[in-house]
């Protein structure tokens, strides 16, 4: 008896924890980038136990040069990597902000051509929550 209430129990906390990215929307895999338009912040949230660890966002760039993407957070005590890739999966570039960072922007910088780019906003850890805005710019 009590093993079956033991099992009984384990199953409905199992069936409570909420996965990494189960309310993520279509956001959370790359194929289903909002998009992102040059010059225009955009605001957004992750949550890591939420489940609402990823986001994606699509740029269409237009000419070569230096992209720059912006991530302001709104929690500084959260660890939210910022990352860059190019049109088939690869990754270009990659910054994280620590919780023990100071200030609460963090600054990707590469080289990019013409063509689609995508970047990726992720929480890293059971609790790292934050709303966030990234802007993206070109020179």
């Amino acid at each position: 008896m009590r093993s079956i209430l033991l099992l009984l129990v384990s199953v409905v906390i199992a069936g409570c924890i909420v996965q990494p990215d189960e309310k993520s929307g279509d956001d959370k895999d790359r194929h289903k980038a909002k998009p992102l338009a040059i010059g225009k912040p955009e605001s957004d949230a992750v949550d890591y136990s939420g489940g609402d660890r990823t986001d994606w966002k699509l740029l269409e760039l237009q000419d070569t040069g230096t992209l720059t993407v912006d991530l302001i957070v709104d929690n500084p005590k959260s660890n939210v990597t910022l990352a860059l890739y190019d049109r088939y999966g690869k990754q270009v570039a990659r910054v994280a902000h620590r919780k023990d960072d100071e200030g609460t922007q963090t600054r990707l910088m590469s080289e990019v051509g013409v063509g689609k780019y995508f970047v990726m906003v992720q929480a890293q850890g059971e609790g790292d929550k934050t709303g966030y805005i990234v802007r993206a710019s070109m020179r």
